[in-house]
């Protein structure tokens, strides 16, 4: 699946005056990135009849409630599920809109609500409907962004999209400047979702997120995801998804020692996940382990592992899985076997994910990788 905004926009809880109830809000919010869905849920659903007018806690509601839907429900009960309660909320937001027509909050959650929706239709592949949703949603962000510029945390979806019509076709860098004015250009982007990151009341969590996402997958910068991801694991030390970037940004830093100890941390943690978080996130820890190994020089341990990794991979991104094709095919050039190298860097090409293992694949193409 293509590196998309959708994927990130709906956790994005865009804030920045004090409103009653921010407080418990964020117990909510901690909660469902320690993956206690279940805690913000009760949380949530108590906030929405005691601060009906704070601007965040319906779409963090929805939020709270798709986090643990993903973690429990088959993904045509979760799509279902999530469209139902958008509905609910959007004509909430409107009734707020009409009632606080000077505060600009109100319009950006509920573009923010919209834009999700468009999430939903880009789970079912109903493509038209991804494309008018979003444009739908993300004009509402814009026009509030462009007029609110001190709302910092408008910075990570705008940033997202000109990051990703930096790095894409002609067509989608036109749509990016001639619909919404904005810079199609990954250097412009990653310095609006840095903004978030360093200065969004609520955006940073996912602004980290999206920056380490970035600099190990995309456009590698090894110090700098550490730094982001050690930030993501001190505040929630119990999401698996953020310990799986902290151990691989370690191992890009070469830090050994410290990510086999989070490497053991990961196995720790795995039987606690739920069945669906478990098909998951098997292969991520598979794929870490492999990293390891490889960096060791025990090179039949990583390729067990990422035999494990490539072979039930179940992940709804599959960044991680053109990784570990480009892995076993280097592996296989070390110890030199170029036909089965060849193999696998043409099956991570494949995939077509903007990743820089897709770059890497296609050098190792022309000539053999070497250590």
């Amino acid at each position: 699946m293509k590196f998309s905004y959708f994927t990130i926009l709906h956790l994005v809880c865009f804030l920045n005056a004090q409103y009653s109830g921010d407080e418990v809000i964020w117990k909510a919010v901690r909660s469902f990135y320690n993956y206690d869905t279940g805690k913000a849920i009760t949380i949530l659903n108590n906030a929405r009849i005691d601060f009906p007018e704070n601007p965040t806690v319906h779409l963090t509601w929805v939020a709270a409630r798709w986090l643990h839907s993903q973690a429990h429900d088959p993904l045509d009960v979760t799509w279902h599920s999530l469209k139902k309660d958008i509905d609910l909320i959007i004509p909430v937001y409107n009734e707020l809109i009409d009632r606080f027509p000077d505060d600009p909050n109100y319009k950006l959650y509920l573009g923010s609500t919209i834009g999700l929706k468009a999430r939903v239709s880009l789970g079912r592949k109903e493509w038209l409907n991804t494309l008018l949703w979003g444009y739908k949603g993300f004009s509402i962000v814009l026009d509030v962004a462009n007029n609110n510029p001190e709302i910092i945390d408008t910075q990570l979806p705008l940033g997202i999209v000109e990051y990703y019509a930096g790095m894409s076709n002609t067509l989608v860098r036109w749509a990016a400047s001639g619909m919404f004015g904005l810079n199609p250009s990954k250097v412009s982007g990653e310095k609006k979702i840095l903004n978030a990151a360093e200065n969004g009341q609520w955006s940073w969590i996912e602004a980290k997120g999206t920056l380490v996402f970035m600099h190990l997958w995309i456009n590698p910068k090894p110090k700098f995801a550490l730094l982001f991801s050690h930030d993501l694991v001190s505040n929630f030390p119990k999401r698996y998804y953020y310990r799986v970037l902290y151990t691989e940004s370690l191992l890009n830093n070469s830090l050994l020692t410290d990510a086999y100890q989070s490497l053991l941390m990961l196995d720790t943690m795995f039987p606690d996940l739920t069945d669906i978080h478990k098909d998951w996130f098997l292969a991520y820890r598979k794929y870490e382990w492999a990293l390891y190994h490889y960096l060791n020089g025990d090179y039949p341990l990583a390729l067990s592992s990422l035999d494990i990794a490539i072979e039930n991979y179940g992940a709804e991104l599959d960044i991680v899985l053109g990784n570990a094709m480009l892995l076993k095919g280097k592996i296989h050039d070390i110890l030199g076997e170029r036909k089965n190298a060849v193999k696998y860097y043409r099956d991570c090409i494949q995939l077509d994910n903007y990743s820089y293992a897709i770059k890497e694949a296609e050098s190792y193409l022309i000539r053999p990788f070497k250590k």
